[in-house]
């Protein structure tokens, strides 16, 4: 069954529990606030950078259901497996990694290294990438012992979503289960009304008054991949002021930079201030607003000031080798419509302008990052007597250059369930793309020379 034919069922069956209700299903509500006795260990990025101040390697994973999953993967064991020099010692290259940015799909994975680090390779194929999640939560909304817990009441089919993730996948783990000894785990959800992005962090917490580390991964997950309709929108409380609660607030020395950008995210994120006209938050998948999980990193780099200032707060000094890696697990297939003069399906319609459109964002987004890594590198550059070298590292299908493998992978469907030769071969791919990468053998060189 086709991704588009499980998402019309998704939406039938929603319309048909709507109307049996005759009333409005409610969220569930699970934040909670801040308490005045709080221990202060809150999950924020500056606590995870690592030891290593020469080298910074920031990542980011795509949406793409199953298939960014298993693609971020393979990038993963690539990287467990490449050593590099550092105090004459051999360490893996993944052990460096400071931060991973996730959207959607990219999101299981990211999660479940943060929480469990190299156990990733014994168990995650079985516990997600080879189970098929998506025909489990289908039938799930189609068992009719599941309709009366949908209506009317604040279980819907995302909460069934949370419920199978958090109890077959992340095994019940909040915020404050993430190891500090793994890259700091930054999942990107859409905040519905404004269309900005919001990011499972403290940093963002702090806004509605709200204790991160009490929050469940598995409901930060389900909102980075809550397509809209399919799933409903997972809800967090914003809790009025709680200025006397002594908490980390990057927010109240702000300063941004001059620029469109930085300007409508200013006041995007005020808008939770008004604690009367937003009560509520309500969050989809993070594709909507940032497919690629990057565009975060230039607006964290921008809200602190400008990278100069970022890097006196995180860093004794600024590091030697800048580093971004994106892996991006975006399909281009080909279109039936292209071959026929007939009216195209409503749903290839409807699949053709949103991709597009998150198409065109994602390659300005790409292009934005690549100008000013090179730019962030300079400044960092002019303030120390050596050279920052920025290396952007992008992995995705286009690197595929021979036609038949190429046109395989870009067949490969945005759903939560794959054949396990696909997902094999994703994983093949993303080791074959990261070793073929000029840009990484570059980097490669560059330590091993140091």
């Amino acid at each position: 069954m086709t991704y588009q034919k499980v998402l019309y069922r998704i939406i039938t069956s929603t319309l048909f529990l709507s109307l049996v209700s005759g009333c409005a299903n409610y969220s569930r509500v699970t934040n909670v606030e801040i308490e005045a006795d709080h221990n202060g260990d809150f999950y924020t990025q500056s606590q995870y950078f690592k030891k290593n101040e020469d080298l910074k390697i920031f990542m980011s994973f795509s949406g793409g259901g199953t298939r960014a999953a298993a693609f971020s993967y393979g990038v993963l064991e690539t990287l467990r497996d490449i050593k590099i020099p550092l105090n004459e010692k051999e360490i893996s290259l993944l052990s460096e990694v400071d931060v991973i940015s996730s959207v959607s799909g990219g999101s299981f994975t990211s999660a479940y290294y943060g929480l469990y680090g190299d156990k990733i390779f014994e168990d995650y194929e079985h516990i997600f990438l080879k189970t098929d999640v998506q025909g489990i939560l289908v039938r799930g909304i189609f068992n009719p012992l599941n309709w009366f817990r949908f209506v009317g009441s604040s279980f819907d089919r995302s909460e069934l979503a949370i419920d199978y993730y958090d109890k077959y996948i992340f095994k019940g783990a909040t915020f404050a289960d993430f190891r500090k000894d793994m890259p700091f785990i930054q999942i990107n959800a859409t905040d519905l009304s404004s269309g900005h992005p919001f990011i499972f962090k403290q940093e963002y917490f702090d806004l509605i008054c709200s204790d991160l580390s009490r929050f469940k991964v598995a409901r930060a997950v389900a909102a980075s991949s809550a397509v809209p309709v399919a799933f409903a929108p997972i809800t967090v409380k914003n809790y009025k002021e709680c200025k006397d609660i002594s908490i980390p607030k990057i927010w109240t020395d702000i300063k941004f930079v001059d620029s469109v950008r930085t300007r409508e995210m200013k006041e995007a994120l005020g808008r939770y201030s008004d604690k009367e006209k937003v009560q509520y938050v309500h969050l989809v998948d993070g594709g909507i607003a940032d497919n690629l999980g990057l565009r975060v990193l230039y607006d964290s780099v921008n809200v602190s000031g400008g990278v100069t200032t970022l890097a006196k707060k995180t860093a004794s000094a600024p590091p030697k080798y800048l580093v971004i890696i994106l892996i991006n697990a975006a399909v281009s297939p080909e279109k039936n419509m292209d071959r026929t003069d007939e009216e195209p399906p409503i749903s290839e319609q409807i699949d053709a302008f949103s991709s597009a459109q998150i198409n065109r964002y994602s390659i300005e987004s790409i292009q934005l990052l690549k100008e000013s890594l090179q730019l962030w590198a300079t400044q960092l550059s002019e303030t120390v007597d050596y050279e920052v070298k920025p290396y952007f590292i992008q992995i995705d299908f286009d690197g595929i250059q021979e036609k038949s493998k190429n046109k395989l992978l870009n067949t490969v469907s945005t759903s939560f369930v794959l054949p396990p030769e696909q997902v094999d071969g994703l994983r093949k791919a993303a080791h074959y793309l990261l070793n073929e990468s000029q840009e990484f053998q570059s980097l490669l060189r560059d330590l091993r020379a140091k």
